[in-house]
């Protein structure tokens, strides 16, 4: 019995120590690709991945559990990719069933006997694996339900559907730090209760709450990095929730980034005489998730997640708890642009917009017949530790329309 318990004790001891640990590598390794070995990875949320399991099929994966950005398992060995560099940033991915390639202008896996020149990159914890002088890109398809290479002409690679692939290496890898990582600082919400212009197949005078949530390194206008978002809220209180560009547009939660800069675009520094550039944001993804009360007043805390590919194919990423100042305005979204927009101060997750508390019992313009209303071309809005306020005619006006200095 006691040899019995023995032999248990030494075959739980191999099937631990037989388990392959796998780390996400999210910046260009620091000693380069050559010799790596990883399994590819669509990361389906924090803690659900699906491994291509090197088969061009539908349904070519297997699923994996993520944590702490590690996949541990003893099933995915032979679903490792052995990386081998043949020339400067050129490399070889060999599988089990061989070397990995497209053939020209499709979408396919092409396994062969042969080396196939590939070329990789970092690009905000994303890999990007192209082949076929990069106009084939290893992709994740959620409408075929399928790891390949997609061919595009264009190099866009903008169809929603597609979804950019992960690299898990096997064990540690010394890794440069992650680039295209955001580490903005501000947080501006602006709520429109609207009649929705979307109205669901069950009540069509639904309300859909429209938010422009402004992301920026600091409070000015000027300031760059920023990120403007056009975004369909899910209640009047609360931003949280995970909003998506590729929902259909009468869907809450919807991310509205797909008709261009007029909508959600990202203003970046660049090398030009003015100092910034402007792209639009074409893919965008972002999870909210509320934290706790603020210190600062008309704000509330926010764990905010966003990934988002710009116009110029470099993708972004944010992840960190943010104060998110409120502001709140009854609004008409009848036409193709809200009016009547008196802003009032406004406490997240307070379920009342216009408390005495927040100093917020008349709304900007109304107690000031000299002061118009919010919105217009002299005008606008700026916070200041943490309280909204109102330039006009190089004058600025608290929440109750008062001047100040």
């Amino acid at each position: 019995m006691r040899k019995f318990i023995y032999l248990i004790f030494a075959l739980c001891a191999t099937f631990s120590l037989s388990a392959a640990t796998y780390t996400k590598l999210e910046g260009k390794p620091t000693n380069g690709w050559d010799q790596l070995k990883c399994i590819i990875v669509y990361e389906v949320s924090d803690t659900k991945a699906y491994v291509w399991n090197v088969a061009d099929e539908p349904g070519n994966y297997v699923q994996a559990t993520i944590a702490n950005g590690k996949i541990t398992s003893d099933d995915l060995t032979a679903y490792e990719v052995a990386i081998s560099e043949e020339k400067s940033n050129t490399y070889y991915l060999k599988t089990s069933e061989g070397f990995i390639g497209c053939a020209a202008k499709s979408n396919d896996i092409d396994f062969g006997t042969s080396g196939r020149a590939c070329t990789l990159s970092v690009n905000g914890s994303y890999v990007i694996l192209e082949t076929n002088t990069n106009t084939c890109r290893f992709l994740y398809n959620t409408n075929g339900n399928r790891f390949r290479f997609f061919y595009d002409s264009t190099k866009k690679w903008n169809d929603t559907q597609k979804k950019n692939i992960c690299f898990y290496v096997l064990g540690d890898v010394e890794q440069e730090e992650v680039k295209n990582k955001l580490d903005l600082n501000y947080a501006q919400a602006d709520l429109f209760a609207c009649d929705s212009k979307f109205p669901t197949q069950n009540n069509q005078v639904d309300q859909y709450f429209f938010t422009q949530l402004f992301l920026a390194q600091e409070e000015s206008e000027e300031a760059v990095p920023q990120v403007n978002l056009e975004i369909l809220a899910p209640t009047q209180y609360s931003l949280a929730g995970t909003y998506k560009s590729d929902y259909t547009a009468n869907k809450k939660f919807f991310l509205n980034c797909q008709a261009g800069s007029k909508h959600s675009y990202f203003i970046f520094p660049n090398k030009s005489e003015q100092g910034w550039g402007e792209a639009s944001i074409k893919v965008a993804e972002m999870t909210i998730t509320k934290v706790g009360k603020s210190q600062y007043p008309n704000a509330y805390v926010y764990h905010i997640k966003l990934v988002f590919t710009d116009s110029n194919q470099k993708i972004w990423t944010l992840d960190k708890d943010m104060d998110v100042y409120g502001t709140w305005s009854d609004c008409d979204r009848s036409g193709d642009t809200p009016t009547d927009m008196p802003y009032v101060g406004f406490a997240f997750e307070s379920g009342n917009h216009n408390t005495e508390s927040e100093g917020a019992t008349t709304a900007i313009g109304q107690t000031d017949s000299s002061m118009p209303e919010n919105g217009t071309a002299n005008s606008r809005k700026i916070m200041k530790a943490g309280h909204l306020y109102l330039l006009h005619n190089d004058k600025t006006y608290d929440v109750t329309g008062k001047e100040v200095k």
